[in-house]
């Protein structure tokens, strides 16, 4: 458990430094996950993005420390949408965030839920 633990801390410190393209993205182990186009919660796009990284850092040690399963789920929020990962709660899709992306918040978030299903599962595979 204490190398995958350590595996965890160095990708959250390494991955960052390679992975973004923009302040805005979220990205973790070298796969791409989104962009936020939009602020929300009084975070600009950037600031979501370092918050995001905490939560991809919590994901890991959740997934591996702990041996839960990977799992995915879209809740709905009145009208907005919340993507939890490993049962930890981890972005929330708003209206601005939508418009911003031309899309619906529910077609949004199926998008970012996808994203972050296929991406934590090469990261997982490649472990």
């Amino acid at each position: 458990m204490g190398k995958w633990l350590a595996l965890v801390l160095a990708l959250s410190l390494v991955a960052p430094a390679f992975a973004q393209q923009t302040p805005s993205d979220v990205a973790f182990g070298g796969e791409y996950f989104f962009r936020f186009r939009a602020s929300a919660g009084g975070l600009s796009p950037e600031e979501r993005a370092v918050v995001l990284q905490g939560r991809l850092t919590q994901v890991f040690t959740r997934l591996l420390a702990h041996g839960t399963p990977l799992s995915v789920r879209v809740h709905s929020l009145g009208t907005m949408k919340s993507i939890s990962v490993a049962g930890i709660p981890f972005v929330t899709v708003t209206q601005t965030d939508a418009e911003a992306n031309q899309m619906t918040v529910e077609q949004l978030a199926k998008v970012w839920a996808n994203n972050l299903e296929r991406g934590l599962r090469v990261i997982l595979s490649a472990l």
